[in-house]
């Protein structure tokens, strides 16, 4: 059993710049959430995959429907994770320094951020879950965050494949399930 993951195409939507309030930095979320999608190349490994499943949403779904030639299932469960808005109302900082107050935040489970986190790494584990029911290869087409703790939990279960970082947009990463995984 072969699992791929693929991160959608390039986003219209440049990373902010500048000095931003925590509200700023969710209206460049939430533009992000709807810019245009640029279809390009795609790298699918040389597999031929037979099912795809895809976030819902509209950059995952465009993906997905251009390298995957027949009908796929798309699910909420494959969304980014969220966050929430910082209670320090008007503070600016750089958008780079709210990336990483942000992942803080969200690693160490800071009040502010538990309960998006904690959603999330539950659809992690239910991705996983009917991933690992599955009685073929599957094409999985997401986002790099999403791909990155999904990568980690499927190689907690037995699959060997690499570890990802931040994902290549339109390139396939395959996970294959040991013989010694069940």
């Amino acid at each position: 059993m072969r699992i791929g993951l693929l991160r959608h195409f390039p986003v219209e939507q440049a990373f902010p710049r500048g000095w931003l309030t925590s509200g700023d930095l969710l209206d460049w979320r939430d533009r992000y959430d709807l810019a245009a999608t640029t279809a390009g190349p795609f790298d699918l490994g040389g597999i031929d995959w037979p099912m795809c499943l895809s976030s819902d949403s509209p950059r995952a779904r465009i993906t997905a429907s251009t390298v995957f030639p027949g009908a796929f299932e798309h699910t909420p469960l494959l969304r980014e994770p969220q966050f929430a808005r910082f209670g320090q109302g008007k503070v600016r900082m750089p958008a780079w320094a709210w990336w990483w107050a942000l992942r803080l935040a969200w690693l160490t489970g800071h009040s502010s951020q538990r309960a998006c986190r904690d959603e999330f790494l539950g659809r992690v584990t239910a991705v996983a879950d009917r991933l690992c029911q599955s009685d073929g290869d599957i094409l999985v087409v997401s986002h790099a965050v999403m791909m990155g703790w999904l990568s980690r939990e499927l190689r907690r279960r037995g699959f060997v494949g690499p570890k990802l970082r931040i994902a290549e947009h339109a390139k396939v990463y395959v996970y294959e399930r040991s013989p010694s995984a069940g």
